[in-house]
């Protein structure tokens, strides 16, 4: 069962320039951000949960160990201040999407029970690496605390937790504390403490599965250090906070969440022409043209953009498996329709289940990056032959200036996929899922001695 529950958090006492104080996740700053971040303001919560190496540093000196002493110090000087009362916190984003739809998304923090992979109840749908596990455990066990949250689904179709988070907003859960993003995106943040709101939230959510949206590194990273903290123990009753996780929970089943797809950059096309990608391709897939002058590239790079989204839309019924092509140089975009919806499970035969088949990362990693281009998807991750970029005209721009041979665009995972790939216990391509909005770190940070 999913076991979740409140917890005394620290937060700014600054609220008014809260804006400043918070950041983003640590997996999306680029180094350059991190520098500016910490120029920002000396509080940054990046400095605890992102802290920079220095020259010089030690095994008792270095970007954890400082990290942990700044908490200590915030707490100490009055920066951040710890809740009277155990709380769950009420979160909404308020976001426009790169398209321009302006939408919400509503959901709590709370703490959840760490529970194996193997037992079901928490539910993952990509892979993990080695170096982000290692520099967030050596995070939590030098500061015992996080100041982000795992991103995280459930399925409630009838709303039940919605409306008793709806009741909670009129009860006691007061003004919302608020911060704007880089992004411009309004973040809302309640406590509730109703002790009979948060119990009937907990039952609940007891039967429910927890699907990892944002944070398999996070969650992992935790499992590690709980188990940490029991061998250092040796005793211990279950309760103890190194057995819970601050994750943020949102229903499925409503629609302020967004999924952004993360398109494919080809470096190098070796030996192969534009007209022998297209003859390969033709064997899996309908091509549609986009032709161009350059006077009307514009109004062809727009049609062929919308055709793309159009084609994958299942807002009236299932969506078709299409990709986006662009090839340098070529005045021509191109659509790539496929033909045969087994043609993926054939070649997996009963390796995987039809929803990791049908996917269209799958599908394009199988019959066009390994039968057409002939690279190898296992070795992505190591010999960079295909790199990736979440903006669409971005990448077409990065390929027409020569920096890359060809792209592919795809259209967005959908939320129902990343549940079904779940329950059948697979692990999706690399970068198949990229969700939208990013929660922000430092709104609330819990202190893992003391819930």
């Amino acid at each position: 069962m999913a076991d979740v529950i409140p917890f005394r958090g620290l937060r700014y006492s600054e609220l008014a320039g809260l804006s400043r104080l918070v950041a983003p996740p640590y997996d999306i700053i680029s180094p350059q951000y991190r520098h500016e971040l910490y120029a920002r303001d000396p509080h940054n919560v990046v400095r605890v949960d992102f802290g920079m190496p220095e020259e010089g540093d030690s095994e008792s000196n270095n970007q954890y160990t400082r990290a942990a002493k700044s908490l200590k110090r915030w707490l100490g000087d009055g920066v951040l201040k710890r809740e009277e009362k155990p709380a769950l916190y009420l979160y909404e984003i308020e976001y426009e999407t790169p398209r321009g739809e302006k939408k919400s998304m509503r959901g709590f923090i709370c703490l959840l029970k760490l529970e194996e992979w193997d037992k079901g109840v928490v539910l993952p749908h990509e892979g993990t690496l080695k170096g982000p596990k290692a520099d967030r455990f050596e995070l939590l066990k030098a500061a015992s605390a996080s100041a982000s949250q795992v991103f995280a689904l459930y399925s409630d179709p009838e709303k039940k937790i919605s409306r008793l988070l709806a009741s909670a907003v009129r009860s006691d859960a007061g003004l919302p504390v608020e911060a704007i993003d880089d992004d411009g995106s309004r973040h809302m943040l309640r406590a509730v403490t109703d002790a009979e709101v948060m119990e009937s939230i907990r039952k609940a959510m007891a039967d429910k599965k927890i699907f990892i949206a944002d944070g398999h590194h996070r969650y992992e990273t935790a499992l590690a250090y709980r188990d940490y903290r029991r061998t250092e123990a040796g005793a211990w009753r279950g309760d103890e906070g190194f057995n819970f996780f601050p994750v943020f929970l949102s229903n499925m089943d409503e629609d302020g969440l967004t999924i952004l797809p993360t398109h494919r950059l080809i470096l190098d096309a070796g030996n192969l022409t534009l007209d022998d990608v297209l003859e390969r391709s033709s064997r899996y897939f309908k091509v549609k043209r986009f032709p161009f002058l350059p006077e009307n590239e514009d109004e062809a790079r727009s049609e062929f953009l919308r055709s793309l989204a159009e084609a994958g839309d299942d807002s009236h019924g299932p969506g078709k498996p299409v990709f986006g092509f662009c090839w340098d140089s070529a005045p021509c975009y191109y659509i790539l329709i496929l033909k045969d919806m087994n043609a993926v499970s054939r070649l997996h035969g009963q390796r995987h289940s039809e929803t990791y088949c049908n996917l269209d990362v799958t599908i394009l990693h199988s019959l066009i990056v390994e039968n057409v281009l002939g690279i190898d998807t296992e070795k992505i991750s190591s010999s960079r032959p295909v790199q990736f970029e979440k903006d669409g005209e971005r990448a077409i721009d990065r390929v027409i200036s020569g920096e890359f041979a060809m792209c592919f665009l795809l259209n967005p995972t959908k939320v129902r996929e990343v549940k079904e790939v779940a329950l059948a216990r697979e692990i999706m391509p690399q970068k198949s899922t990229y969700f939208y909005p990013k929660l922000l770190t430092g709104l609330v940070i819990a202190d893992l001695n003391q819930i």
